[in-house]
Order: structure tokens, then C-alpha cells, then sequence
């Protein structure tokens, strides 16, 4: 396999961070070998998410449908993040916000933080899956504290000590769970491959296949930030540099459900059916899409309102993939659609951050008439996510609510009600923020607001989504969500 050789460019932009000597030298060589090293990965896993070519398996990499799936999420929200990153962590740079430290700090993080994830999704041992997810914590843990500010080394302390907590339940549940392996009858270090586990999952004992999964779904959840095992994901959402906000909230967080998914077809090989974790998956989807409702009422930081959003999405795919199997692929489409909108969401959170220095929507004054372009692309993102159509999460939540609604009428009804006042918060503090003028003019020599590259990259994303929202109502797209979704999903 090729997937050796893909991770090499990730280390080799971590070993120039690292070395570089000036600010010109490390941007230029993660833009030089980052970028098309990602392009790279996306060309070699777009084949296998499209069901082109079957899954390749070894003892420590698997490439299948649904891993490549998340290897092209990932790899296009890193490029996206990694050239903003140069012009928002520049612009920190140049402002003397940040020292040549903490921007060579920075890049070197991101981009073992952005391998970590990779090897997640990638790997086909349990273990390593394992270490992979814990190394997104402990490398992203210094991205959110990189301010070193009260406010976000607190942030960041929360991050690591929540998730590695997470995390480390996470890794009682794999034990567990080859332990009952072992003696089911599997023997070596076989029992710690996801493909012999699945293979041979009704060999494992019933009792310890369910002790270990309420581990590892709560463990691998605390890290997918659905509630009640959130609380560190607003603070650390609104307290890093909002590249890595963009990052955390459009794949870190399904990485974590994608390592939970694994686990899932695998309980659900040994039970011969899906019922029981599919409740968990509908109770625990349900709670986070109402308290997300219910915070986000009271939200006045627009980071913050964008964080408890992320909690509401993956509240939504973890709902929809609770609906399986029909709505196994609404959540695939969520999960999708969900990376692109939140991402320039951010993208455009940054810009905003970068002009008017504060998070506080009560303080950010004649918005659309200093910064036009980032204005009408953020309304056009809060549109998006809120699913107006033409977005392609609109096509995703109608064909949750399709399912939901025929499965469970009563709680199809309070999840719609919820999303409304979802959508009703979010427009509300949108609105306030762009069109909140005041008689003061500007100071003198405020420049007015040019396009630049985050622009670019935000109003590719809203084409992405646009195009995403046709292609999904394709016959093709059905053949390509229902491929992904059987490398995930039990059917009897």
C-alpha cells in the first residue's frame, strides 16, 4: 500500500516548521509540500470512496470506503485550513500578537495534529487507532492554548483533561473487547485488528461485547462532543485560532465518530443486529440537538454560538445514523455537508476576529459596511448550515426527517421545534452582528475591506455545498452514500 509513503510529507512539514529560521521559509515549505502532498491523498482515496476499487487490508492500514471518505474530508479542510492559516497566523505574526516561537509552534502542531487524524481513520489496528486519537488531543491541546492567555490555557487544560479522560475509557473499552476475543478464540495480535474483530465479532461474549462499546461510546464521545461529555468543546472551539476551530469542528470531531462507527459494526456483528446501539445513537443524538436549542438561546460570542452548532450536527448524523439502516445515509450526507459549511464558517469567524478583535457580538459595529465580502459569506454560511436549501444539508436533514418521522412521530416533532430555534438563534445574532450600526464612522484611515484568499476559499466551499446539494438527489450518489455506508453498517 501507498499509504506509508502518503504520511511522509506531513513529517517532512513538521521537520521545517521545526528548522525553519524565518517566517518566509516555513510558509512557503508547508505550502510547497503540503499542499499537493493532501491533493495526493485525496486523488489516491477518491477511487475507493467511489467504489472503484476494493478495499486493500494489511496489518496496520485498512482503505476502504468509508476510511477514504474521511481521508478526503480531512485532507481538503486541512489544505483549506493550511493556506488560511498562513494569512490569519501571518497576520498575528505581523501584528507582534504572537512571537517567530509560537508561529513556528503553530505549523509544527498542525501538522502533526492533521497526521494524527489521518492515521486514525487509516489505521486497521485498534490500538494504534487508539494512540492516533489520544495524539490529536495532546498536539492540538498546545493549538488552543497558543495564546497563552488566561482564558484559553484554561480552555485548553479543559481539552486535554476531558478528552484524554474520554479517551482513556476509550482504550478500557478495546481491551475489553479483545480480551473477549481472546476468549471467544482468537489468538496473537490478531485480536487488536479492526477486520479480525468484525470477522469474528460472534465469537465474543455477549456481556463483554456491551461493557466494552458504553465504553467506548462514551469515551470516543467525550471526544465527538455530544452530550453530557461536551463541556470542553465550546471553550476550546472559541479559544483557538479560528483555522483550527475550522479544523476541530468540521473533521477532528467526526474522526472521533468515525473510530466509533468502527466499534459499532462490530458490536452489532456480535449481537446480529443493530437495535441496541442504534438507541444509544438516538438518545444520545436527540439530547445534544436540545441542549445545543437551549444554549444556543443565550448565546452573545459568535465562536461559541458556532461551537454549540458543531455539538447540534453531530448531534444530528449520530440521530440519523441511529435511524439505520435508511438513515445511515442521511448521516454519511451530514457528515459531508457538515465539514464544508462549518469550516467556512470559521474561515469567516477569522476574518471577523481579525478586524474587529473580539468575539462579543454587542461590540462589532457597522459590519457590512466595513467588511462587505466577509458579511454576505457569512449570512450565506449561517444560511447553509440552518439547511436553506440550495445546501446540501437540507437534502441530509430531509431525509433524516423522512425516516424519523415514520420511526418515532413524537420525538420527529421536538427535533424539528429544536432546530427551528436553532436556526432562529443563529440568524437572530447574524443579523444583529452585520446590521448593528451606530452613528460613529470609522476611525480615520480604516481601510475598507478587500477580498482575499479566506474569501475565495469560503465562497468554494459554498459552491461545494451547492454542487454537494444537487449530486446527493443523483442516482449516483445514492450508489456512492449506500457504498460507504455498508463499510460501517450491519444489515442481517
Amino acid at each position: 500500500m501507498y499509504l506509508n509513503i502518503l504520511i511522509i510529507p506531513f513529517l517532512l512539514s513538521f521537520l521545517i516548521s521545526v528548522i525553519a529560521k524565518n517566517e518566509k521559509t516555513l510558509r512557503l515549505g508547508n505550502l510547497f509540500i503540503s499542499v499537493p502532498a493532501s491533493a495526493a491523498l485525496i486523488f489516491y482515496a477518491m477511487p475507493f470512496a467511489a467504489g472503484f476499487q476494493d478495499k486493500q487490508l494489511s496489518a496496520w492500514w485498512q482503505m476502504d470506503s468509508f476510511s477514504a471518505l474521511m481521508a478526503i474530508l480531512i485532507a481538503s479542510i486541512y489544505i483549506f485550513s493550511l493556506i488560511i492559516s498562513i494569512r490569519y497566523i501571518g497576520h498575528e505574526y505581523e501584528e507582534k500578537i504572537i512571537t517567530l516561537f509560537q508561529y513556528k509552534l503553530y505549523f509544527a502542531l498542525f501538522q502533526i495534529f492533521s497526521l494524527c487524524m489521518v492515521l486514525t481513520v487509516l489505521t486497521n489496528n485498534s490500538l494504534l487507532l487508539w494512540l492516533a486519537l489520544e495524539g490529536t488531543t495532546l498536539f492540538s491541546t498546545f493549538l488552543v492554548g497558543l495564546y497563552r492567555r488566561k482564558t484559553s490555557i484554561e480552555a485548553a487544560w479543559k481539552y486535554m483533561i476531558l478528552c484524554s479522560t474520554g479517551i482513556s475509557l476509550g482504550l478500557v473499552g478495546i481491551l475489553l473487547l479483545s480480551y473477549g476475543a481472546r476468549i471467544g478464540g482468537a489468538e496473537g495480535g490478531d485480536i487488536f485488528l479492526l477486520s479480525h474483530l468484525a470477522e469474528n465479532a460472534r465469537l465474543i461474549p455477549e456481556n463483554i461485547v456491551k461493557l466494552s462499546f458504553i465504553f467506548l461510546f462514551i469515551g470516543f464521545g467525550t471526544k465527538a462532543g455530544l452530550v453530557p461529555m461536551h463541556n470542553w468543546l465550546p471553550d476550546a472551539h472559541s479559544k483557538a485560532p479560528s483555522p483550527i476551530s475550522a479544523i476541530f469542528s468540521a473533521v477532528l470531531l467526526n474522526v472521533a465518530l468515525y473510530a466509533i462507527l468502527r466499534f459499532k459494526f462490530i458490536a452489532d456483528s456480535s449481537f446480529s443486529d443493530p437495535a441496541w446501539t442504534n438507541n444509544l445513537f438516538l438518545i444520545f443524538g436527540f439530547i445534544s440537538v436540545i441542549f445545543s436549542a437551549l444554549m444556543m438561546l443565550i448565546q452573545s460570542n459568535y465562536k461559541r454560538m458556532l461551537a454549540y452548532s458543531s455539538i447540534e450536527h453531530m448531534g444530528i448524523i449520530v440521530f440519523s445514523l441511529g435511524l439505520s439502516p435508511a438513515g445511515a445515509a442521511a448521516g454519511v450526507m451530514h457528515m459531508i455537508g457538515h465539514a464544508f459549511a462549518k469550516s467556512a464558517l470559521f474561515f469567516g469567524a477569522g476574518e471577523i476576529l481579525i478586524r474587529w478583535k473580539t468575539t462579543k457580538v454587542s461590540k462589532i459595529k457597522n459590519m457590512f459596511a466595513q467588511a462587505k465580502y466577509t458579511s454576505i459569506l457569512f449570512v450565506a454560511g449561517i444560511a447553509a448550515i440552518i439547511a436553506i436549501p440550495p445546501s446540501a444539508l437540507f437534502v441530509s436533514e430531509y431525509a433524516m426527517f423522512a425516516q424519523a418521522i415514520f420511526l418515532h412521530p413524537a420525538v420527529s416533532i421536538i427535533l424539528f421545534i429544536a432546530l427551528g430555534m436553532i436556526a432562529y438563534a443563529m440568524l437572530s445574532l447574524t443579523v444583529r452582528m452585520i446590521f448593528n450600526f451606530d452613528e460613529k464612522t470609522p476611525p480615520a484611515g480604516t481601510p475598507k475591506e478587500e477580498w482575499n484568499i479566506t474569501h475565495t476559499i469560503i465562497a468554494a466551499e459554498m459552491a461545494i455545498l451547492i454542487f454537494l446539494g444537487w449530486w446527493f438527489t443523483t442516482e449516483n450518489a445514492g450508489g456512492v452514500i449506500d457504498n460507504i455506508v455498508k463499510a460501517f453498517l450491519f444489515v442481517k
